[in-house]
């Protein structure tokens, strides 16, 4: 059979034997006698996914090893949609290669993808009505076409139903949270005595959400003093004195406190009045904090063993809320023997909400306030008493705080497809063809509350007393003052530091308030025709052959509200929201491709039957050109029980929508190189020279420093680079950065070369053992020109150093006018100013490793006990973003990278296991998925063990059990995380010294284990 593995196959209660279906998705477009596959494929059925207290089929997906984890109802933060994000999706990423490496078919079909990554968001799959679930792990390119790197994922829909079949769930967790329950139902009837059918299937599926505050192992971290807490602002109003000449006296509040000391953020209890500052001991900020008043069991507040303030979040979402609607219809009958025409219908409705901390008032998102416009009181008495000490008290001060309400991301994802064909057979041959045309849309609304206008805040707050009693409307200049324009007011004011007793008036949090809207959509549209079957005989058998054409047109548009949308909105932005820029692109793509199946050995010693495979794919884009991608594949059986079967497959990807056309896109990031125009910064094309301010120097330090001050000058001042040389600069190589993502349309594709090779056993023992079969298969996968956005590093480097930019060699003024320094500006002050980063080629990556795959089938007793091990081993999985200039890492035994849009979680080995016993109507069985221990991803990057922990190894056990009543009836139960499994505590610094006040850290990594505990499910179908 072409499936190597079975799993979750307890729908198979009480029956002896139950006969296999025809695999869909064999690798090859050929139907074979016994549908073998020359490529590995796993195919779990509906049962995987009914064993489980989620309908989340991504989540049942990422229990087998073949799946590495990618967008999961974990993440719940996600807040910001983009024209390549959709907050709240789900997505599945095999072998870790990357969510768009890996094509997602409905019924042998491209599915419609629901962004501009062109990644299909597995929650508009309507589980109700997934047979089951196919997966090809060894490249399907020139069969399936384009993001087949990795193989192919095919949801089998339900065909040719009779009857009436509703089913039920509840779930639940041990805390009583996470309610879950899924309602459906299929109906199907044939008609025209038999020669055709239609069937319609519906379902609910409503998962409220949960919190990590209601997990002790959460509450746990959260109080633990030697891990500083997660929430990246405090959440307490506070003034930032920063580094200017006007610096207060801490002495007069803080008793010892230093004079005139700069970079300090005082901080208040709005309650009482006490200030503080969050400083570590040993720190010059440190002074404040025995003024700390509120509660430190780390709900939000904690103190860590150095003394520093810290504080959690304590509104993140541990599992995100989802509700999701699907439908579908088909049908199919079936006009004389040889033509007949088919037709489905799909619907899908998913709403999900996702959240984060408040919108924060800190750097370019606060505003100053002129404490001259203040009436007195309207300050807590320790601040007041700050100000007043300054030098010059009169001096505007800058607020710094997190606002009012957690951002929040409602998105609507509706999707729709629909497809017609003809099918049938030419007379007197065995030849089939399929004709059809399909047609999708996915369109996604987003809603972002808990955001503020920018400029409406700051007018509000910079207003006297904080905006209390204020009022104005726009349009105040000539010639027509106040023409067609709004008015705004504001009753209480917004003083954060001394709220008013009954809270904030509405209408002052209306003055600021902007709730944004903006939405995608992408349309995919498809023709295609195949015909296959056997052409004629050879001594070894039947040569086989399928070839087909097929037309492909993508459209997206990314529509995003003005407030936030690049080239447009320069006057105001939102607080805690980035800026991108819309998007309306599409390509098309015309593909022919042809196989041939050639029985070229049969029935000699050692050979049963030899077969060889071969297939090409000719793909037309109007973005990249032509790709070419192609396989030779064998097939050797040696005896009735073992076949060895391998091969190579050629395949090309072609740059998506988002990697081509992304417009600009701001987002929140590191700069591992820090800035390269500083004299003092230690790396190698940096402009630092021999009598700088760090030892050294480089060799190009001085063309470095002048591309440098050629780059601020043409920032608009012409003094720039004066005032930057003139001051103290960072020897940092490290920092934050806020970079700006564009597509880059001078991509080519990817290419990826796969081999596999392996053994199929499938003994017939007799006797007891009713079933056996074992699969082992090696594939190696290389990758090279691997598309991936540059990090902020690599973009400054491909700026400053010789070895990426290949403009280095001319005069400073031709390298600071060339194509890669152009996307690293200076601002006016001669700083670093908005890096602007791209999807390159500069890539490669090379994975290889082993799957095995068992299933046996044993009498015992009175039933029949099944065991399914499924397991891969990972030989190697290297990756570099600059394929040439630096050597691939290999992270194998490590969380991995996410450079070349890989997904990291790269363990040694990976196994899932299922044991079931089968009696009569009843059945009980229980998974059990098993990661070894795994190290930190700087383990692999520096080849040497680090003090910062990996995570140990993790064992998970789930239950699941179901009873036939009789033919119409049957109920199942189950419990995931049956021993309450805790998550591995990680990151964990071991050289760090208490004594020295230095913090051991550590997180949970709720992507690859269960951080939600412990759960019940109960289910019941019912079938007439």
């Amino acid at each position: 059979m072409a499936q190597d593995a079975t799993v979750g196959d307890d729908s198979q209660v009480g029956e002896e034997s139950v006969p296999q279906e025809r695999i869909v998705v064999t690798g090859s477009r050929i139907a074979t006698q016994d549908y073998s596959s020359n490529s590995p494929i796993v195919t779990v059925d509906e049962g995987l996914l009914k064993q489980s207290a989620t309908a989340a089929i991504e989540s049942n997906l990422n229990k087998l090893p073949q799946f590495v984890p990618a967008q999961t109802p974990t993440q719940g933060q996600d807040i910001q949609p983009t024209a390549t994000n959709t907050p709240g999706a789900a997505t599945i990423s095999l072998r870790g290669i990357g969510t768009n490496r890996n094509l997602v078919l409905i019924d042998g079909r491209r599915a419609t993808p629901g962004n501009a990554s062109l990644t299909v968001d597995i929650n508009t799959i309507p589980a109700a009505a997934v047979q089951r679930i196919e997966t090809i792990s060894g490249g399907a390119s020139a069969v399936y076409g384009a993001d087949a790197v990795a193989g192919v994922t095919n949801f089998v829909l339900k065909d040719n139903f009779e009857g009436l079949e509703l089913d039920a769930q509840v779930g639940i967790t041990q805390e009583g949270d996470n309610f879950e329950y899924q309602l459906s139902g299929i109906m199907g009837t044939d008609f025209a005595d038999g020669r055709g059918n239609v069937s319609l299937a519906m379902a609910l599926n409503t998962r409220e959400a949960n919190f990590q505050r209601d997990r002790d192992w959460y509450t746990d971290l959260y109080s633990d003093p030697n891990i500083g807490g997660g929430q990246f602002f405090i959440p307490a109003p506070g003034i930032n004195f920063g580094f200017g000449p006007n610096q207060p006296d801490y002495g007069t509040v803080f008793p010892g406190g230093p004079n005139g000391l700069p970079g300090v953020t005082v901080f208040v209890n709005p309650e009482s009045g006490n200030a503080f500052t969050t400083g570590a001991n040993g720190t010059p900020s440190n002074f404040g904090n025995g003024a700390f008043d509120l509660p430190l069991d780390g709900l939000p507040f904690k103190q860590t063993i150095n003394g520093a303030i810290s504080s959690n979040n304590t509104s993140l979402y541990l599992i995100l809320p989802l509700t999701r609607y699907n439908a579908f219809a088909r049908g199919n009958y079936e006009i004389n023997d040889w033509v007949g025409v088919f037709g489905q219908a799909l619907f899908a409705h998913t709403e999900t909400f996702t959240r984060n901390e408040p919108s924060p008032a800190v750097g370019g998102w606060t505003v100053n306030i002129d404490p001259t416009q203040l009436d007195p009181g309207e300050l807590p008495a320790d601040l007041q008493t700050l100000l007043d000490s300054r030098p010059d008290p009169d001096a505007p001060f800058q607020f710094q705080s997190l606002l009012f309400d957690d951002r929040e991301t409602f998105t609507d994802v509706t999707t729709y497809n629909l497809t017609a064909g003809l099918e049938g057979y030419i007379p007197g041959t065995s030849l089939a063809w399929e004709t059809f045309v399909s047609h999708g849309i996915s369109s996604t609304y987003a809603k972002q509350t808990g955001v503020n206008s920018l400029t409406r805040f700051q007018t509000v707050l910079s207003a006297p007393n904080f905006g209390r009693g204020f009022s104005a409307t726009g349009n105040q200049g000539p010639p027509n003052f106040g023409f067609g324009a709004s008015s705004a007011t504001c009753t209480s004011g917004l003083n954060l530091y001394n709220p008013p007793e009954g809270g904030f008036s509405e209408d002052c949090l209306e003055a600021i308030r902007a709730d944004l809207k903006n939405r995608s959509e992408v349309t995919q549209t498809i023709a295609e025709a195949n015909i296959s079957g056997g052409l004629f005989e050879l001594w070894a058998g039947e040569v086989g052959a399928a070839i087909g054409a097929s037309y492909r047109e993508v459209q997206f548009e990314f529509d995003n509200d003005t407030l936030t949308t690049q080239g447009r909105s320069f006057l105001d932005q939102a607080q805690g929201i980035y800026p991108s820029g819309n998007v309306d692109a599409q390509y098309d793509v015309h593909e022919i491709y042809g196989e041939l199946l050639i029985p070229l050995v049969r029935d000699v010693p050692f050979i049963q039957q030899f077969n060889l495979e071969l297939g090409g794919r000719i793909s037309d884009y109007s973005t990249t050109g032509t790709s070419y991608t192609y396989k030779i594949l064998g097939d050797w059986e040696v005896t009735d029980w073992l076949r060895f079967r391998g091969g190579y497959n050629r395949a090309e990807r072609a740059p998506n929508i988002g990697e081509l056309f992304l417009q600009a896109q701001q987002t929140f990031g590191g700069n591992t190189v820090g800035d390269p125009c500083s004299l003092a910064n230690p790396l190698d094309f940096s402009a630092n020279q021999p009598g700088d301010q760090f030892a050294g120097g480089t060799a190009n330090g001085a063309k470095v420093e002048a591309i440098c001050r050629i780059q601020m000058e043409a920032s608009g001042n012409p003094d720039a680079d004066e005032q930057y040389y003139s001051g103290v600069q960072s020897s940092a190589t490290g920092g934050f950065a806020f970079p700006t993502s564009v597509g880059n349309p001078n991509l080519v594709p990817e290419k990826a070369d796969t081999w596999t090779v392996g053994a199929v056993v499938q003994p017939n023992f007799g006797g007891s053992i009713s079933r056996a079969r074992l699969t082992v298969d090696y594939y190696k996968i290389s990758v090279d020109d691997a598309i991936g956005l540059q990090t902020v590093g690599i973009a400054l480097r491909s700026c400053y150093d010789p070895l990426l930019n290949p403009a280095f060699g001319g005069s400073p003024q031709e390298v600071a006018n060339s194509q890669f320094c152009q996307l690293v500006p200076r601002n006016a002050t001669g700083a670093l100013g908005n890096v602007q980063r791209t999807y390159v080629n500069n890539g490669s990556f090379d994975l290889s490793g082993i799957d095995v795959a068992l299933d046996l089938a044993l009498e015992a007793g009175p039933g029949t006990v099944n065991l399914n091990v499924l397991g891969t081993y990972a030989i190697e999985f290297k990756s570099t973003a600059l394929t040439g200039i630096l050597d691939q890492v290999d992270y194998v035994g490590t969380l991995g990278t996410g450079e070349n849009g890989l997904n990291g979680g790269n363990y040694e080995y990976r196994v899932f296991t299922t044991l079931g016993y089968n009696w009569g109507p009843a059945y009980l069985g229980i998974q059990w998925q098993h990661l070894p221990s795994i190290e930190d991803a700087t383990e692999a990057l520096i080849g040497a063990p680090t003090p910062t922990t990996g995570y140990p190894s993790y064992n998970l056990f789930n239950l699941n059990g179901s009873y036939a009543v009789n033919e119409t009836i049957n109920f199942r139960f189950g419990v995931d995380n049956l021993l309450n499994e805790r998550p591995p505590l990680g990151e964990v610094n071991t050289a760090a010294d208490p004594a020295l006040g230095q913090l051991s850290g550590g997180s949970y990594n709720n992507l690859y284990y269960d951080t939600n505990g412990r759960r019940f499910y109960f289910g019941a179908n019912f079938r007439f």
